[in-house]
């Protein structure tokens, strides 16, 4: 492969021209809203540059589950797709395959930067709307979402906004930039400064006049997919960005970000709502036990839904497939690396009785010998360790009195999402391979890459709660979800007495002697600093103007008989009333429809029946993440397994050797490892909900990167095949060998 510079690689990207002509194809507008005459050309740049996402989508995927620990290459993988794996860089260059081709991003952004420079910003339409506002806004947002790709894939990267569109321009920025890279260039640590005014401005864009609407696309295809599917908010990107850059401050703001668009977008916030949860549940036969397991999903959820964002569905942001090539680019290739082959089905449709529409559908079906890529034995292990919680119950209202039952035998029910297909040789053997088929579910017809999803958004706040110190709150959005029910919310009568001391203050500022033992003698301004984190402070006065001061200090893990069902969460965290835990904030409420598997009492007898049944919460209750693969968690701390103090006594134990118990979990002098804890459960969470979706190298990354600890994303990357690789481990040590190198 003759190899190329950067400069020659942002030659290629000047030909802005060629993406504005290309719109008659599957990401054509059925809408009229926009004057075609007066501003085609505007409107034919803005749908380039979103068709041009497509030559993007799919290394997204690839470049961020090869590098992670939950895939592995099989006895078929072609040697550009090992070389990702094995993170290879003299092999892996740009332009040695199909997903190593920097200029795509680099096409985009040039696009971009030109499409920002040049749409008119002052014109209005007929309802004194701005012209292409909305438009340029998502360009905004664009340009943003393909600058965090380029930084998690190659880590320093060129930073440009200004349109580079003739050789001169380019010659000119890469001679400055060579002399003197800062500021012309982006990493985890900057992009979010460089990008924060952008993304802003938009996000003020998208609250006063919403996103473009363009009804849906898809000539020839089917299903249609829905304009809002292609949007990508800007707070969500900008989230990612302070999430990435990890510090505490820029965690808070991630959280906030994150609770923006749940709170403006997503109908009060709730999670999933209708039938449409990507849940997974269990059944099987009883026996003496759970004796065989079996997983199953409700539907092909989200992939499959195409319609507006809502909340009646999971998919927020996707980018789509065309189904033949006439109409655009068909992205098949990462059902190709999980193992299925593609198929074009045409059929033609009656619409009158003069008129007929042809629909293409592409179908994918397994063959073993065409696989890639497998999920590894880290990722069924680490769905092994979890436990699947059962019910022992005659009807549905009983659930929160009912025994569990704990499977220990059937872990995360998410790993059906591998699953298990026939297979028939030549000489009569039969044999049955897993395949990766949550990209091609079943009655799959069109391919979506999911950008963005609810249980995406849910787990990344999670992680920024967490990041920014609100781990018991954090560990809420996997076992409960969280809603505006004060009910569940501990007050102040509900967290038990943690020390009652007297100060004995005079009533001016001077200090006076001690009257008693045991009361301490403070000046008003040393007892003002101690009250300081203080719950209640409580006096009594005395005859001559003095008066005690009572510091009454609260925590809440030994009320096991707290009647608020979140009774875990720390009172320090409850206290601190920052804005994005201010869960008593109806747009936090849910709805949530999960399975569950309940052993129903017989009438006749004391055997007992399985039944999968179906549980709504109305608005007021939710089901947290963790329910999606381990059955209906119990709101209370005392009977499921899956609760906080013993999830995080035993993640301290586990991963760093430390005993804890229930009173260093909440005295404040454990804050850092319980806050890593609560990390490692929710980047567990992440693998079993978003695994083969393309986060999962860059979840680890950012978490490397938040702790400044290389071992983290080696010593799992190195375990992929279920024990330690050495060589491995040793090279993801020095993370310059995490990213791919830019042409020079």
């Amino acid at each position: 492969m003759k190899k190329t510079s950067i400069i020659s690689l942002l030659i290629c990207c000047i030909t802005f021209g060629g993406m504005t002509t290309s719109c008659e194809d599957m990401l054509s507008p059925d809408s009229e809203r926009h004057s075609y005459v007066v501003a085609q050309d505007t409107l034919y740049s803005y749908w380039g540059i979103v068709k041009s996402l497509q030559n993007v989508a799919e290394r997204y995927i690839v470049l961020g589950e090869c590098r992670g620990d939950l895939i592995s290459g099989t006895g078929y993988v072609s040697d550009s797709i090992q070389a990702i794996l094995d993170f290879d860089m003299n092999n892996a260059t740009d332009g040695s395959c199909r997903f190593l081709c920097a200029s795509d991003y680099y096409h985009i952004i040039n696009s971009c930067n030109a499409y920002l420079a040049q749409y008119d910003s002052v014109r209005t339409t007929g309802t004194l709307e701005p012209y292409m506002l909305k438009e340029a806004s998502q360009v905004r947002a664009i340009r943003a979402w393909v600058y965090l790709q380029l930084v998690q894939v190659y880590g320093e990267v060129p930073f440009y906004t200004e349109p580079l569109l003739t050789t001169d321009k380019i010659n000119s920025f890469m001679d400055a930039y060579a002399k003197n890279p800062t500021g012309r260039q982006a990493t985890a640590d900057n992009l979010v400064d460089l990008l924060t005014d952008d993304l802003q401005d938009a996000m003020n864009i998208e609250q006063l006049w919403g996103w473009p609407q363009y009804d849906t696309y898809g000539l020839g295809s089917n299903p249609k997919v829905h304009s809002s599917k292609v949007m990508l908010p800007a707070s969500l990107v900008l989230g990612d960005l302070y999430l990435t850059k990890g510090d505490p401050a820029s965690c808070a703001y991630a959280a906030l970000c994150y609770y923006y668009y749940l709170s403006n977008y997503m109908d009060n916030g709730k999670m999933v709502a209708g039938g449409t949860l990507p849940s997974n549940y269990c059944i099987g036969t009883k026996g003496d036990g759970m004796t065989k397991a079996m997983y199953t999903h409700n539907g092909s959820v989200p992939w499959t839904e195409t319609g507006a964002v809502s909340t009646s569905n999971e998919s927020i942001t996707c980018i789509p497939s065309s189904v033949n090539k006439l109409w655009g680019t068909i992205l098949r290739g990462v059902n190709n690396l999980y193992g299925f082959a593609s198929e074009i089905r045409v059929s033609t449709e009656e619409t009158s009785d003069t008129t007929s529409q042809t629909n293409a559908s592409v179908y994918l079906s397994a063959q073993y010998d065409v696989k890639q890529l497998s999920a590894s034995k880290r990722y069924f292990d680490l769905c092994k360790e979890q436990k699947f919680e059962t019910y022992y119950a005659s009807s549905t209202t009983e659930l929160q009195t009912a025994d569990i039952k704990v499977e220990d035998s059937i872990g995360d029910a998410r790993q059906y999402w591998v699953r298990d297909y026939y297979q028939t040789y030549e000489n009569g053997l039969s044999n049955t391979e897993k395949f990766i088929s949550k990209l091609n579910p079943s009655g799959f017809s069109i391919v979506s890459h999911m950008i963005y999803r609810k249980s995406m958004v849910w787990l990344r706040f999670a992680e920024a709660l967490c990041g920014a110190g609100y781990p018991s709150y954090a560990f809420a959005i996997l076992k409960n979800g969280l809603c505006n029910n004060e009910t569940w919310y501990p007050d102040a009568t509900d967290f038990a007495v943690k020390d009652s001391t007297w100060y004995f203050v005079s009533a001016t500022n001077d200090t006076i002697p001690t009257p008693a033992s045991g009361v301490i003698c403070a000046t008003q301004a040393e007892l003002a600093a101690c009250m300081a984190g203080v719950d209640t402070l409580t006096q009594a006065g005395i005859d001559d103007g003095r008066k005690y001061w009572k510091a009454v200090s609260r925590y809440n893990y030994a009320d096991d008989n707290c009647t608020a069902i979140l009774n875990y969460l720390d009172a320090r965290e409850v206290n601190s009333k920052a804005q994005f835990i201010d869960f008593e904030h109806e747009v936090l409420n849910g709805r949530f429809t999960t399975q569950i598997v309940v052993w129903r009492t017989s009438a006749t007898d004391d055997s007992y029946n399985l039944s999968s049944l179906k549980v709504q919460g109305d608005d007021n209750i939710t089901y947290g993440i963790h329910s999606h693969g381990c059955g209906m968690l119990r709101y209370d701390e005392r009977n499921s397994q899956y609760n906080y103090v013993d999830q995080v006594i035993k993640k301290a134990k586990e991963n760093y050797n430390v005993t804890l118990t229930k009173e260093t979990i909440y005295d404040g002098s454990q804050d850092a490892i319980v806050q890593k804890c609560v990390e490692d459960l929710i980047v567990e969470e992440e693998a079993m909900e978003l695994a083969f979706e393309g986060t999962r190298f860059f979840d680890l990354m950012r978490v490397a990167h938040r702790r400044n600890d290389p071992t983290y994303l080696a010593s799992r990357v190195a375990m992929r095949s279920g024990t330690n690789d050495p060589a491995l481990y040793t090279k993801l040590l020095t993370p310059a060998n995490w990213y791919f190198k830019l042409p020079k």
